[in-house]
């Protein structure tokens, strides 16, 4: 059975685009997670002392946690979450889906073709 992927491309198909346009996000995801738990880590090692006590709420005060610990959490999963979107949409892509086909002005590309209003 031959791929979806194997089939022609017409002229306004955007799968390729798009295709690397996610391999690029993908990628830059990865950098921007690897470059912040590092980061983070880094800081954390050498100021333990920092903590959270939020002073917006009364039971602030008492309140006594490691302020690297929940922002260690908040970015590994964020990413971890946006990471899981771009890579279903990377996977349908690479199955032969076109994800803009229904987009308005389809098949209008910038580099000098007509305009979706001609």
């Amino acid at each position: 059975m031959p791929d979806a992927s194997d089939a022609p491309l017409s002229s306004h198909d955007s799968r390729p685009q798009g295709r690397r346009m996610l391999a690029w996000a993908l990628g830059g995801l990865t950098a921007f997670l690897v470059g912040s738990v590092a980061w983070i880590g880094w800081r954390a090692a050498t100021n333990p002392d920092v903590r959270l006590k939020p002073q917006w709420l009364a039971e602030g005060q008492e309140l006594d946690g490691s302020f690297w610990s929940p922002l260690l959490l908040t970015v590994v999963l964020g990413s971890l979450a946006v990471g899981w979107v771009l890579w279903r949409a990377y996977r349908r892509i690479r199955a032969g889906e076109d994800l803009y086909a229904g987009r308005f002005g389809a098949g209008v590309r910038r580099r000098g073709e007509r305009h979706v209003d001609e």
